[in-house]
């Protein structure tokens, strides 16, 4: 089955506690029906979960280091511009 609850983003399985470790149940709660349900069973009303794409380093630091050179371009025309208010002030 491929619509099966225990892949669906509305369940939320049952554990039970064990010696050392929690066990996951057969079973677990609907959001959508909110009551008990199998994990092996399905609805209409099924939503995939939705899982977070990992974020690749490279591209993280390459984006970054633009952004750093963005914010000391802006820095040196303050600067630059702080420096010729001195100029005319005095």
């Amino acid at each position: 089955m491929k619509n099966e609850c225990c892949r669906c983003a509305y369940f939320t399985a049952y554990y039970t506690k064990a010696y050392c470790c929690f066990l996951r149940t057969d079973c677990g709660h609907c959001d959508e029906q909110n009551q008990t349900v199998k994990k092996r069973g399905s609805c209409e009303s099924f939503k995939p979960k939705s899982h977070p794409r990992k974020i690749k380093r490279a591209l993280v630091l390459d984006e970054l280091e633009k952004a750093l050179t963005t914010i000391n371009g802006i820095k040196l025309i303050l600067d630059e511009r702080e420096e010729e208010f001195k100029i005319i002030r005095d």
